[in-house]
C-alpha cells in the first residue's frame, strides 16, 4: 500500500515537473525559434542556434539553455533564474532588466551584451568574457566574476558587496557610483579602471594591477591594497586612508596619494 502511494505521488511530482511550460507556448517557440512573454520554464533548449530570438519577458526559469547561440537575442525582461547558460554565446544580447539570480553564465559570451537593471545576485559569471558590456544599474551582490574579462565594461552603479571577482580583467573598466563594499579583487587587472565615487569600503585589491586607476573621491575605509601595483593612479581625494593599508604596495612619480602617505617605486 505504501508503495503504491509512493508511486502515485512520484507521478503527480513527475508530470507537474515535465509539464511546468506552458505547452502552447513550446509549440509556438518550436516552430518560430522565438516566444515573447511564454512560458518555457524547466525546457531543455540546449546546443541550439536562436540568434535574434525574441524572448522578451519569457519565464526562463530553471531551463537548460547550455551551450546555445543567443547573438543578438532580445531577453529583456525575462526571468532566466537559476537557468544553465554555461558557455552559451550572448554576445550584444539584450538582457536588460532580465532577472539572472543564480543563472550560470560560466564561460559564456557576453561581449556587447546589455545587461543594464539586471538582477545578477549570486550568478556564476566565472571565465565569462564581458568585453564592452552594459551592467549599468546592475545588482551584482555576490555575484562570482572570478577570471571573467570585463575589458571596457560599465559598471556605473552597479550594487556590488561581496562581489569575487579575484583575477579577473576589467581593464579601464567604469565602476563610477558602485557599490563594491567587501568585494574580492586579489590579483585583478585594474588597469585604467574608474573607480571615482565607488564605495570600496573593505574590499580587498591584494596584489591587484591598478595602474593609472582613477579612485576619485572613493569610500575606502578599512580596503586592502597591500602588494598593489598603484603605478599613476589616483588617490589624491580619498579620505580616512592610513599608511597600514598600503603595506608592499608601489607606485611611480604619478601616483597621487593623499598627503602624508607614501609607496616605493615599483621594482621593474
Amino acid at each position: 500500500m505504501r508503495l503504491v502511494i509512493f508511486l502515485a505521488l512520484f507521478s503527480v511530482t513527475f508530470s507537474t515537473s515535465v509539464m511546468a511550460f506552458d505547452a502552447k507556448d513550446m509549440e509556438r517557440f518550436e516552430k518560430t525559434g522565438s516566444c515573447q512573454a511564454c512560458d518555457l520554464r524547466q525546457v531543455k533548449i540546449q546546443y541550439q542556434v536562436m540568434k535574434g530570438a525574441n524572448f522578451k519577458n519569457a519565464i526562463l526559469r530553471d531551463t537548460l539553455m547550455k551551450e546555445t547561440n543567443l547573438e543578438d537575442a532580445d531577453l529583456s525582461g525575462a526571468d532566466l533564474r537559476r537557468a544553465d547558460l554555461e558557455k552559451s554565446i550572448l554576445k550584444n544580447a539584450n538582457l536588460s532588466g532580465a532577472i539572472l539570480r543564480e543563472t550560470d553564465l560560466e564561460k559564456s559570451d557576453l561581449i556587447g551584451a546589455q545587461l543594464n537593471d539586471a538582477d545578477l545576485r549570486d550568478a556564476d559569471l566565472e571565465n565569462s568574457v564581458a568585453t564592452n558590456s552594459n551592467f549599468e544599474d546592475a545588482d551584482l551582490r555576490k555575484a562570482y566574476m572570478k577570471r571573467g574579462n570585463f575589458t571596457h565594461a560599465n559598471f556605473s552603479n552597479a550594487q556590488m558587496t561581496e562581489s569575487n571577482l579575484k583575477r579577473s580583467i576589467a581593464k579601464n573598466a567604469i565602476f563610477k557610483n558602485a557599490k563594491l563594499k567587501n568585494a574580492t579583487l586579489t590579483r585583478a587587472d585594474l588597469e585604467g579602471a574608474d573607480f571615482s565615487d565607488t564605495d570600496l569600503t573593505l574590499s580587498n585589491f591584494y596584489r591587484a594591477n591598478l595602474t593609472n586607476a582613477d579612485f576619485s573621491n572613493a569610500r575606502m575605509n578599512d580596503a586592502m591594497l597591500w602588494r598593489a601595483n598603484l603605478s599613476g593612479a589616483n588617490f589624491e581625494t580619498v579620505d580616512n586612508l592610513e599608511q597600514s593599508q598600503f603595506i608592499g604596495a608601489c607606485g611611480n612619480k604619478e601616483t597621487r596619494l593623499p598627503d602624508g602617505l607614501t609607496v616605493p617605486d615599483c621594482v621593474p
